[in-house]
């Protein structure tokens, strides 16, 4: 017999909630879940707001911000279950310090009645895209294959964004001469979408510590 919700409708399945900092920074997250997840494709709601924020916050502002999500959260439970939560605000700093920042954000948003995953990129999420070198070339076959970090741990890179706009430049080309355009943030989510499609969540050419956070809270997600 179908499950049905007081208004008569069909219950929805459970449902994983996605905060970020943007949308590109979401979807990348929405596309790698679902990689790592597939039993959850199609049930990764990203949420444009509010921002989660919280790295930085004064402390007097913490408990308002997580407040905030939290209600957001409990608003989506009166449509429908809700499986898990990742919240994500890159570190903008090197390994490790991307475990306080996670745990901030994850003892802030227990705090307000939400239990959650916390990603957070060290240095920023394009730190996590030398891991995969050959599906950045894929993702934008004009790219050279950034693979200067091979077997390196790529959480020490300092401003990642940057490292990887100047690593997928061809050796003697200018960006923007000859019609070359380089790295942008809207060119992530297809890098995630070239990672899961040619099958190399699970092997990475380099190291990442936050990178492999995710893995773990992906894999904890109860669907």
């Amino acid at each position: 017999m179908t499950t049905r919700t007081r208004k008569g409708k069909p219950a929805r399945p459970p449902i994983v909630l996605v905060f970020g900092e943007d949308d590109h920074d979401r979807e990348c997250i929405k596309i790698l879940l679902e990689g790592l997840r597939p039993d959850l494709a199609r049930r990764v709601k990203k949420l444009r707001q509010p921002l989660v924020l919280i790295k930085n916050a004064k402390p007097s502002d913490v408990p308002d911000r997580a407040q905030t999500i939290a209600g957001v959260v409990d608003a989506e439970r009166e449509a429908g279950p809700v499986a898990c939560v990742f919240a994500h605000e890159d570190c903008d700093e090197v390994e490790p310090a991307h475990e306080a920042v996670a745990r901030k954000i994850e003892e802030a948003l227990k705090v307000a009645g939400c239990e959650a995953h916390a990603v957070a990129p060290a240095w920023e999420m394009e730190a996590w895209w030398f891991l995969w070198p050959e599906a950045v070339k894929a993702a934008n076959p004009s790219w050279r294959a950034p693979d200067d970090h091979v077997g390196k741990n790529v959480g020490m890179l300092v401003n990642a964004k940057e490292e990887l706009a100047r690593r997928v430049v061809p050796p003697k080309t200018k960006p923007g001469r000859g019609g070359f355009i380089g790295y942008r943030e809207s060119d992530a989510p297809r890098i995630a979408a070239k990672v899961v499609e040619l099958g190399l969540l699970h092997q990475t050419r380099a190291t990442s510590r936050s990178y492999d956070r995710f893995v773990r809270s992906a894999a904890t997600c109860k669907g």
